[in-house]
């Protein structure tokens, strides 16, 4: 990026006019114009100036450091996961930073916002707090979503869309779903032959387990919202047959064993049954305190040695959180609410 560029991209982001700059640096509003087009460039003296309006450094100023590789931007995120086991606040403010140091690496943005907004939803941030933090990683993909790299911005846009489902604002996630293309063909298997030959046998395999548990968790979610669909339809033997499947599902693929549990919870509360409702609720409580043993399938056992993997097994008192805020919130939960015996369950396993 030429200096012209980032001196403009840096204005903005600064909330600044070219007037303003112009003013601050005692120079005419269309020399920082022509600044900005590339036309012509700042004396060496205003550079010190400039850097510090726009609250950066001469290195990036001048792009030394503008891009980092993805093996770096791999090591930071696994850094980053590490950290958000311990304190969801310390990992934001840590991605935050990284953020403004590198703030035009869309990958590193895009890898970022991923992290932290699967730490926040298990995490025990206050909700004013949760809030604050939804908003900027919503920020965060929102700038990503403009990416030239269409990978980035495809992946992007379709997390914009879910997460403004699950803030139930339709109308916003209808505009980024239509902004996905329909993809024809899958180079799964091309890219599993190219890494196999390139990179080695176990390399291919870490990556297509990676594609199987992303296939397979997509399945589980299909089959999720199906069962809804059947309840809401009336169609309650369908429902729990699907039910019947996807808990059989858990063990042919190696799944956690606590979604077992869940499309029979999910069942259970569309038909606002209180007694199986906390009866189910116990069940998956005491199943997500077992760790996920990844390492013991033959379909992910090159993925469990890595970071997110080993998380799995350090995951279960923030899945009790978040199965307690969600509960508390949302509104299909609503009959449960103030149930005395649901309380002391949950207060026994926050305690």
């Amino acid at each position: 990026m030429q200096i012209g560029e980032k001196i403009k991209n840096y204005r903005k982001t600064a909330g600044l006019t070219q007037e303003q700059v112009a003013d601050y640096l005692d120079v005419s509003t269309p020399a920082v114009n022509k600044w900005e087009k590339g036309n012509t460039y700042p004396d060496i003296s205003l550079l010190p100036a400039i850097a510090r309006l726009l609250k950066i450094d001469m290195n990036e100023l001048f792009s030394f450091r503008e891009e980092l590789t993805e093996k770096e931007i791999g090591q930071f995120v696994n850094e980053l996961s590490e950290v958000s086991l311990d304190s969801f606040i310390k990992a934001f403010e840590m991605g935050k930073n990284k953020i403004k140091e590198y703030p035009h690496c869309d990958s590193l943005i895009y890898s970022i916002a991923t992290v932290l907004n699967a730490a926040l939803t298990l995490s025990d941030v206050d909700d004013e707090k949760k809030l604050e933090c939804n908003n900027v990683i919503v920020e965060w993909l929102e700038r990503t979503a403009e990416s030239p790299n269409e990978k980035v911005r495809i992946s992007s846009i379709f997390m914009l869309a879910a997460k403004y489902i699950q803030m139930e604002k339709y109308k916003e996630a209808n505009i980024f779903l239509d902004k996905i293309p329909d993809t024809a063909i899958d180079a799964t298997i091309m890219k599993t032959n190219v890494l196999a030959h390139q990179e080695g046998t176990d390399i291919a395999a870490f990556f297509l387990e990676g594609k199987l548990m992303q296939t397979v968790t997509n399945i589980q979610n299909y089959l999720y919202k199906l069962i809804e669909m059947e309840e809401e339809t009336g169609n309650h033997c369908k429902a729990e047959e699907i039910a019947e499947i996807t808990e059989h599902m858990v063990s042919l693929f190696g799944l956690w064993d606590y979604s077992k549990v869940v499309p029979h919870l999910l069942i259970a509360v569309y038909r606002k049954d209180v007694e199986k409702c906390i009866q189910l609720i116990k069940e998956v409580l005491m199943e997500s305190q077992k760790p996920w043993k990844m390492v013991e399938s033959p379909l992910y056992y090159r993925y469990a040695d890595t970071v997110q993997g080993k998380s799995f097994s350090g995951v279960g008192n923030n899945f009790v959180r978040a199965l307690a805020t969600e509960i508390e919130n949302k509104e299909e939960y609503e009959f449960l609410k103030g149930n005395k015996e649901l309380e002391a369950i949950f207060a026994q396993y926050l305690k």
